[in-house]
């Protein structure tokens, strides 16, 4: 019943949207500090080929990375997660010495709406379940509540990328990862995919973009540049070219460069 009146929600949603004439949607994780929304040059892509979807990846960082990979299983196209490749395929090499499955997923996908209804009308019922081992807090032999140290139980999970094996026409677009993802997936001090390094990605793409500019930096501290003064480094010369900053710098339209400043949300 619960999966019933959510497929009844979507419809809506989605025939809501062809009303309205919307041709496609992006479609992004919540977890990526680095996404682009939206990205023109993956929109265009996806337009200029007439995908049906299409899916930004990254090349994997090693080959047990925890990111899934997309791939052809029997010519259909599918996201194979990392909790589902045995750590063998996962090494698996080509001649030119990279790895056969190299294509991170990276939740960033492109969908048109005529499509996404077609899944609904074909195709709702053969969305694959994903096994997913979880720490799922329980009780004790005593009653007691508590949060196990390693998984204890099943989760059985759909993602949005379980539709791309239903596309005529898929695009895949790779791209550079310190320029596009960098996920939160841990909690502060652990070193990895946490708030810290998601900081540490965002102020070293920023402080990119304003030496690209021709602005110069000095000292040490983050760097944040307001997405109301440039969503991906564009038309920062005008601001920056030919100044020198002193880090931490926060620009945003108001300083239009002239003051530095450092965000306390940053």
């Amino acid at each position: 019943k619960q999966w019933y009146q959510r497929r009844v929600a979507i419809t809506a949603g989605i025939d809501d949207m062809l009303k309205k004439n919307i041709r496609s949607v992006h479609v992004y994780c919540v977890d990526n500090i680095l996404v682009k929304i939206p990205d023109p040059l993956f929109i265009g892509c996806c337009l200029e080929r007439e995908s049906d979807c299409g899916a930004k990846v990254v090349s994997k960082a090693h080959p047990t990375e925890a990111v899934g990979v997309i791939c052809i299983c029997n010519g259909k196209v599918k996201v194979v997660e990392y909790s589902e490749i045995s750590t063998e395929t996962a090494h698996l090499t080509g001649d030119n010495g990279k790895l056969l499955f190299s294509q991170g997923n990276i939740c960033n996908h492109y969908f048109t709406t005529s499509f996404l209804r077609k899944v609904i009308e074909n195709h709702a019922d053969d969305l694959a379940f994903h096994i997913a081992k979880k720490k799922i807090p329980t009780v004790d032999d005593e009653g007691k509540a508590f949060v196990p140290d390693k998984p204890n139980g099943i989760k059985m999970e759909r993602f949005v990328f379980d539709v791309f094996e239903f596309a005529d026409r898929f695009l895949a677009l790779e791209v550079n990862r310190s320029e596009e993802f960098s996920p939160l997936k841990n909690g502060p001090g652990t070193g990895k995919c946490c708030p810290e390094t998601c900081r540490e990605d965002l102020s070293s793409l920023h402080q990119k973009w304003v030496k690209a500019a021709g602005g110069s930096l000095s000292g040490e501290g983050l760097c944040e540049v307001s997405p109301l003064v440039s969503s991906a480094g564009e038309n920062l010369s005008r601001i920056v070219d030919g100044k020198s900053f002193t880090l931490p710098l926060y620009l945003d339209l108001t300083e239009t460069g002239k003051t530095n400043g450092f965000h306390s949300k940053l």
